[in-house]
């Protein structure tokens, strides 16, 4: 890679930490860390020997060329919006925008700085997740009949309280933007966009704004049919559950690992490096480091951006259709991909 790109972080909050150590694994030099609460931000500059900004204007003057922003989620349209402005590259958390509104908003700014924003989908970059792509591409699963997403988690009410999580303005959804964001885009990334959806959400065990539980059916352009659930109100909590069903093959993955595999030759696993089904902390920081070196390459112009916010608006508009669905009581019907833009 080219020479080290100057970083800087914005937001302390619990991703903050993920964020840093693999954009230190990708190659970047990350100088400072900016929060509004400065004095957490001094906290997290000293543990780790960089710069507390004590301005968001202080940040966007320096010399840097990426910002990563690791703050609530209602924040993150309108700081992608302001980084790139000023001539910045930005990575932004998931969700990257709470609205398909704001997502084409964050998009038109692309077009207009010649700066793009990289949401983080580090499901993308799992070495399991390229070989059952590669799989599907190559027709060795025959005609794909079905896809079954689970997403059984627990969130316990201490992670909600005094928080924005669970908020309609800051976490715009609850088991699905939050916690199943990253499922609902592996499986649309396999499959393809649905055309079709059709959903029920309800908050059935914690005091918050939005759904603890939903679940949805979805049907695909080739017709393959798709199933969602999600919860973060499941006690006995499970890890995240894809199963694909063809007509010759037949494979479940399980976090990050191919656990069942029929009529395909793809290596199983038992173990799965992800628990954070009942445990926000304990996710594995190499998926993002991954996705990281991409991003710091395609600044380089050394490589594409493989995850881009195109791909970002279509899932948040899934997850935001399953939420029109349940409330109007209706079936929604999306664009395809080439008209969302």
């Amino acid at each position: 890679m080219s020479k080290t790109k100057k970083a800087a972080l914005i937001g302390c909050g619990m991703i903050a930490e993920t964020h840093l150590t693999a954009l230190l694994a990708a190659g970047a030099d990350v100088i400072g860390v900016y929060d509004k609460n400065y004095e957490r931000a001094s906290s997290f500059a000293a543990a780790h020997n960089m710069k507390a900004y004590g301005a968001m204007e202080d940040v966007l003057a320096n010399d840097i060329e990426l910002v990563s922003v690791c703050t609530p989620s209602g924040t993150h349209a309108a700081l992608a919006e302001v980084i790139m402005e000023h001539g910045k590259y930005v990575i932004v958390e998931k969700p990257m925008a709470l609205t398909v509104d704001a997502c084409r908003r964050i998009i038109e700014i692309e077009q207009k700085t010649g700066r793009f924003c990289a949401p983080i989908s580090q499901l993308r970059f799992s070495p399991v997740y390229r070989q059952v792509k590669a799989a599907i591409d190559e027709g060795k699963f025959g005609r794909m009949i079905l896809g079954l997403l689970s997403m059984k988690y627990y969130r316990a009410p201490s992670y909600y309280a005094g928080s924005w999580r669970g908020t309609r303005a800051m976490d715009g959804g609850g088991a699905l933007m939050n916690q199943g964001i990253h499922g609902i885009d592996m499986m649309c990334g396999l499959l393809g966009y649905p055309t079709l959806v059709s959903g029920h959400t309800a908050t059935l065990l914690h005091d918050i704004e939005v759904e603890d539980t939903a679940a949805a059916s979805l049907v695909f352009p080739n017709g393959t049919l798709g199933v969602i659930d999600g919860s973060t109100a499941v006690t006995y909590a499970k890890p995240r559950r894809l199963e694909l069903c063809g007509t010759t093959a037949s494979l479940t993955i399980e976090e990050d690992a191919i656990v069942h595999a029929q009529g395909i030759d793809l290596p199983v696993s038992r173990i799965s490096g992800y628990k954070s089904f009942d445990d926000p902390t304990a996710i594995s920081t190499d998926l993002h480091e991954y996705q990281f070196r991409n991003i710091l390459a395609a600044i380089a112009d050394e490589e594409p951006l493989y995850y881009t916010s195109k791909e970002a608006l279509r899932t948040v508009s899934v997850i935001t259709a399953i939420y029109e669905s349940s409330c109007s009581g209706n079936c929604i019907s999306l664009l395809c991909p080439e008209n969302m833009i």
